[in-house]
């Protein structure tokens, strides 16, 4: 007779119960009961990195933790980032970095470098590349150099940036605010500046008459 015990884990904003033994360790959980094998098993010892998942939303080496350990918890792996909102119905930005700059070759890494990845890119917007090496410096790669993979990590930067300005608005280069005349309402936000001194900048001559 087993001794299991119930547990309840969010996984990819799905939640699930299981029933699991008091050993049995969350990337086998995820793997084998949740049938999710995008989440790899490397070196069993926590140097590797192959098995990272987000643990309410801090990177995790989950072959070092027991499942039940994790009972509550919100747990992002990698096929839930195609579902995250910065997705937009695609795929994620790391995953299409990770495409565009030839950031795998074997791909065995590529799970766990991308879930650190955007654990560092939610604390950090725009890393440098001394930083994106010290966020991934848990994961190991056998094959790539690491350089593209710094590379992928920089392209989602820069791709989470121009949505956030698309989504959100920013001030863009020369001062002008960048949101449609439509949102600007919703933000309190006037379409046309008008400087105050007559068509100082090619604004609106108050001295021409409408036509009725």
């Amino acid at each position: 007779m087993t001794d299991e015990r119930e547990i309840t884990l969010t996984i990819n904003g799905i939640e699930r119960t299981l029933e699991v033994e008091p050993r049995r360790l969350l990337v086998h959980a995820i793997r084998e009961d949740l049938d999710m094998t995008g989440t790899h098993i490397g070196c069993d010892t926590g140097n590797c990195g192959a098995c990272t998942v987000l643990r309410d939303g801090e990177p995790i080496k989950s072959c070092m933790m027991f499942a039940a350990q994790a009972d509550g918890s919100e747990i992002l792996t990698v096929e839930g980032m195609e579902e995250l909102p910065e997705a937009g119905g695609d795929l994620h930005p790391l995953q299409e970095g990770f495409h565009e700059e030839h950031g795998l070759q074997c791909g065995y890494c590529t799970p766990g470098m991308m879930l650190s990845g955007k654990a560092l890119l939610d604390e950090n917007p725009d890393p440098d590349e001394s930083e994106i090496r010290d966020g991934i410096s848990g994961n190991l790669c056998r094959c790539t150099g690491y350089q593209n993979i710094v590379s992928s990590i920089q392209y989602a930067a820069e791709k989470l940036e121009e949505k956030t300005a698309a989504d959100g608005g920013v001030v863009a280069e020369g001062g002008e605010t960048d949101v449609e005349p439509d949102a600007a309402a919703a933000f309190d936000v006037e379409p046309e500046f008008d400087c105050g001194v007559e068509n100082c900048c090619g604004g609106l001559d108050t001295t021409e008459e409408t036509d009725e």
